[in-house]
C-alpha cells in the first residue's frame, strides 16, 4: 500500500530532492549520469532505491536480533523461576 503511493508520488519527490541538492552534489548526480547515460533523475532514483533497501535489511537483521534476545531472555526467566521454585533462599 506505502509502496504504490511512493511509485505514484516518485517524480515529484525526485525534483524536490534535486532542488535541495547543493550545488556540489548535483555536479556530481550529472557526472555519474552522463558516465551511466541515463538522466540524472533515473540515476538518482536509482541510488534512493539502493539506500531504501539497505534501510530494509538493517531494519530485518535487527528484527532477528531482538527476536534472539527476547528467545533468550525468557529462557533465562524461565531458568531463574526453575532455580527460585527448587531453592528459594538461593535468591532471596
Amino acid at each position: 500500500m506505502a509502496r504504490s503511493s511512493l511509485e505514484e508520488h516518485a517524480p515529484d519527490v525526485t525534483r524536490e530532492i534535486m532542488g535541495r541538492l547543493s550545488p556540489e552534489a548535483m555536479r556530481t548526480l550529472r557526472a555519474v549520469s552522463e558516465m551511466r547515460n541515463r538522466p540524472a533523475e533515473d540515476v538518482l532514483r536509482e541510488e534512493l532505491r539502493g539506500y531504501i533497501a539497505d534501510v530494509e535489511a538493517i531494519i530485518h537483521a535487527m528484527g532477528e536480533r531482538f527476536y534472539a534476545l527476547g528467545y533468550a531472555c525468557g529462557t533465562a526467566k524461565r531458568f531463574l523461576r526453575k532455580l527460585r521454585g527448587e531453592c528459594p533462599a538461593v535468591l532471596q
